[in-house]
């Protein structure tokens, strides 16, 4: 029989993992190897490396708004080694929300004062907003550790300024890591702003002229790192204008709160907005809080810290409504953005406990909960919110997967069958696309390498049973072909391609779509089918008889396999 106290070890040592290793599972489950939106940008860089004639200057250059240098050096680095694989990319994502989750576990530590069972919760709810799978499109792409290291920052510089180095030591880191953060994201900025209160809150006893001087050394180092970054600067021209949000202050306080709800907003806007009015209020409250019990220095010692991870959700909120709001790309609570928003409600969960704990001790209640009512109450809405949070990230992550790979299947295809359908799903410039990914080809980082001929025997398989292709449909403007297909492994092709043979065994590729996934019943094969249509004009066939053959494309493999059936078209006719 396994013992309570047993019991109770393994939860105060592995629950707080629990959510961390969850993620690092299902991150291999849905990654696709492929460069998406800006990261085709980067492409460049390796040219350049290749060509030698990479220089510091080209890593620091403007994209969009942003100049991440940092992740530039990052990416290149790690790309060169692994021949540019995304995966990897992915994995350094991963492992600075690890490093984030560390750094508030020391926190916690330093300002927590618990049973270790209590603190085991505290530091596993704190996990489950880290590591949320409902920040899929910052999990599945590789550009998206400049989500995070400006968190990383901040919360590195949290606990520097809370250790006993001397005054001048946790300056020059804290304005490192605020240097690091301002040149990964464009709100890097904000971690400048929130440090500085924290390092005048921990040193301005210990040497108040000192202190000053170091002050006024931190804002002129603030002036030079913005001078820096606006040097050559130029507003992307699809970007709105910073003063929208000052001429609709209506919209702007709805896009606010839609970010700043994000996390538990499931995607949808009023849900988001209806929970940063919550999360909102709730952080305000706690400063007011804090504020009118600045006296009690132990207090103000034990929240500070979570105050400024708070604020910088909070101010990043603020600068991306200036900055996004009246773009039509999307509101604001976009799953890409809880990479900024999360840490508001992670902040917010170690401030109820601690307000909740200081309320209990001035009031010399004890209460029959094992937390304060306050505290109960964050643990139990986070921890009822995870099934319709795991359930909307599952069914995300498998269609951006799809997505993905089908995109993927498109682009080996690129140069014999291009595909328009690309600009919206990659990048907006298909010419762009053709260059970069042959670009990619050539330095040997494209995986599998692009298709070189039309023909399908070059890239075609054994054959087996695919699927199959229902005879062909002629239309008012030319014909429809379809049919239903599965690959191997229990899985949709990425696509299907038509091709024309003349007589000679030779099939020629001539046309290419993307099959729609359709759950298996239940009384047939596990395997997922998928069905296809595929709509072509006589101009695309060769003026002479031909057999139109059907084949299912895998972008893992870059091979094709044929699928039954075939119809006979003369277009001469």
């Amino acid at each position: 029989m396994i013992r309570p106290d047993r019991i109770k070890r393994a939860l105060i040592r592995y629950l707080p993992l629990t959510p961390a290793i969850f993620l690092a599972v299902l991150i291999p489950r849905y990654w696709v190897d492929l460069p998406q939106y800006d990261e085709w940008d980067s492409v460049t860089f390796f040219e350049h490396l290749s060509q030698g004639s990479l220089t510091a200057g080209l890593l620091f250059k403007q994209a969009n708004e942003y100049r991440q240098f940092f992740p530039n050096v990052i990416v290149v680095a790690l790309g060169w080694l692994t021949r540019w694989d995304i995966r990897y990319d992915m994995v350094v994502t991963f492992v600075i929300a690890c490093l984030i989750s560390v750094n508030v576990w020391r926190l916690a530590a330093r300002t927590i004062q618990e049973d270790p069972l209590k603190f085991s919760l505290l530091i596993f709810l704190g996990n489950l907003i880290i590591f949320s799978p409902t920040q899929y499109e910052n999990w599945l792409q590789g550009q998206q550790m400049v989500y995070y290291l400006p968190i990383l920052c901040v919360t590195a510089a949290v606990l520097v300024t809370r250790s006993n180095l001397a005054t001048l030591s946790k300056f020059l880191i804290c304005a490192g890591l605020s240097t690091i953060s301002m040149f990964s994201s464009a709100n890097g900025v904000v971690c400048w702003v929130v440090v500085l209160p924290m390092l005048l809150f921990t040193d301005w006893r210990k040497n108040r002229r000192l202190t000053l001087w170091l002050s006024l050394a931190w804002i002129a180092g603030l002036g030079l790192c913005v001078a820096l970054y606006l040097h050559g600067y130029q507003k992307p021209w699809w970007t709105p204008s910073p003063l929208t949000a000052l001429h609709h202050p209506v919209r702007a306080l709805i896009y606010f709160l839609g970010f700043v709800g994000g996390p538990f907003g499931l995607e949808r806007v009023r849900l988001s907005i209806v929970a940063g009015v919550v999360l909102t209020t709730g952080f305000v409250w706690s400063l007011i809080y804090v504020v009118k019990h600045r006296a009690d220095r132990r207090l103000v010692e034990r929240a500070i810290g979570w105050l400024v991870i708070g604020s910088y959700s909070v101010l990043t909120a603020a600068l991306t409504t200036v900055g996004r709001l009246g773009l039509a790309t999307g509101p604001s609570q976009v799953p890409r953005y809880l990479g900024f928003s999360a840490y508001l409600p992670l902040a917010l969960i170690f401030l109820a406990f601690i307000i909740g704990h200081d309320i209990q001790r001035r009031n010399g209640r004890v209460y029959s909960l094992r937390f304060h009512p306050l505290t109960f109450t964050t643990i139990a809405a986070i921890i009822l919110y995870q099934p319709f949070m795991f359930a909307l990230s599952f069914r995300q992550m498998d269609a951006w997967q799809t997505r993905l790979l089908q995109a993927k299947a498109s682009i080996l295809l690129i140069n014999h069958l291009p595909d328009t359908r690309l600009t919206k799903i990659l990048y907006p410039n298909l010419q762009f696309l053709i260059e970069k990914s042959n670009a990619l080809d050539r330095l040997g980082f494209m995986r599998p390498s692009l298709v070189k001929s039309k023909h399908l025997r070059e890239f075609s398989d054994d054959t087996g049973n695919y699927g199959d292709m229902r005879p062909i449909e002629k239309t008012a403007d030319g014909y429809a072909a379809s049919g239903m297909t599965t690959l191997a492994k229990q899985r949709v092709p990425d696509a299907i391609i038509l091709a024309y043979d003349l007589g000679d065994k030779d099939p020629i590729a001539f046309a290419m779509s993307h099959p729609v996934k359709r759950p298996a019943s239940m009384f047939e094969s596990l395997a997922q089918t998928g069905a296809w249509f595929i709509r072509f004009t006589p101009e695309q066939l060769p003026p002479a008889p031909v057999t139109v053959t059907a084949w299912a494309f895998d972008a893992t493999t870059g091979r094709a396999f044929r699928l039954s059936g075939a119809s006979r078209i003369n277009t001469a006719q």
